[in-house]
């Protein structure tokens, strides 16, 4: 166990995710867990429920120090810059190695360049597989059919929903289900089939659809105080890193493995996506990168899909026995 001494450290964590939720639960339990037992002089003492703070403010708490730190997703910001939800999940995007390689190559210290502006620091603490299309109570034919959608959907997709015709709502997980029942919301995007099994989605929503243009590959953060960071000591903060990289790929690794299970128990209520809805989806996205605001994001995001395509390359060669 780590020794105790006169300079230890004491930092309030949060999960935006409840503890019984498959995956993320593991994830915030164990990174908790081995950094009380095996890093030096620092504690992670968990928010319970009275000291909670919602999801929509947890950045703000951090920024004001009221919260130290945070198991969330960059789109479950105060903050809420575009920028930021880049190097949380990419609509029509990265698969999970080339985009992880790529933040730890060159993209985390873009995203903590920006995020030293705003007092915080972020770490990858969880890589998700591909997530779902959405739930959904209806069928889709053609793009119109987006037209009476309220969804709840994570990231960047929103703007391709709000594009298409469709509101979008942010909600926390808690939230989901009642706004399901109570009709606020009538379709969910939220993650991977096992995590969306544990919210309850497939016994409130008829369909589940594929394939998973909005969420290819997840990242989902450690976001800290600046200040609280630094005040770390260089060996504490490798340490906790290593914990983080560490538990990301193992919990990737036997996540990833166990999907196709989820996948064959809810094939009944399995649909696809026509072309001509993708064509629609994959439109109102590039109308939105295109728009004046958004250049360094559309800039960014071509850099990813230009690493993504040599990050594959040999393996597709070997694969496929020929130049393409």
């Amino acid at each position: 166990m780590a020794s105790c001494c006169k300079c230890s450290k004491n930092l309030t964590i949060q999960s935006n995710y409840t503890l019984d939720l498959p995956v993320m639960g593991k994830t915030f339990t164990d990174l908790v867990k081995k950094v009380n037992d095996f890093v030096p002089c620092i504690k992670l003492l968990p928010k319970g429920p009275n000291g909670y703070v919602p999801v929509v403010q947890t950045e703000k708490a951090i920024q004001e120090g009221k919260l130290d730190c945070a198991f969330t997703g960059l789109s479950y910001s105060f903050v809420q810059k575009s920028f930021y939800e880049l190097y949380t999940s990419i609509p029509f995007g990265m698969t999970a190695f080339a985009y992880i390689t790529y933040l730890f190559t060159e993209g985390l210290d873009k995203l903590n360049a920006q995020a030293e502006k705003d007092g915080l620091f972020f770490y990858p603490m969880a890589l998700l597989p591909p997530e779902t299309g959405g739930w959904f109570n209806k069928e889709f034919t053609n793009s119109d059919d987006f037209k009476d959608l309220k969804m709840r959907i994570y990231g960047l997709g929103r703007n391709i929903i709000d594009g298409i015709g469709g509101n979008t709502v942010f909600l926390g997980q808690t939230d989901i289900i009642p706004a399901l029942k109570s009709g606020l919301i009538n379709s969910v995007e939220y993650s991977i089939i096992e995590i969306d099994e544990g919210l309850g989605l497939p016994d409130v929503c008829k369909y589940w659809y594929t394939p998973s243009w909005n969420q290819l590959s997840t990242v989902l953060y450690f976001v800290c105080n600046l200040k609280k960071w630094k005040s770390l000591t260089d060996k504490q903060r490798n340490m906790i890193q290593i914990f983080m990289k560490e538990n990301m790929y193992t919990n990737y690794f036997s996540s990833n493995a166990k999907q196709v299970n989820y996948l064959i128990k809810y094939q009944s209520q399995l649909k696809t996506f026509p072309n001509n809805v993708l064509d629609s989806l994959k439109q109102s996205w590039f109308n939105w990168l295109n728009l004046p605001q958004n250049k360094n994001i559309k800039e960014e995001y071509e850099k990813m899909k230009a690493y993504e395509y040599k990050y594959n390359s040999y393996e597709n060669i070997m694969k496929n026995n020929v130049f393409n």
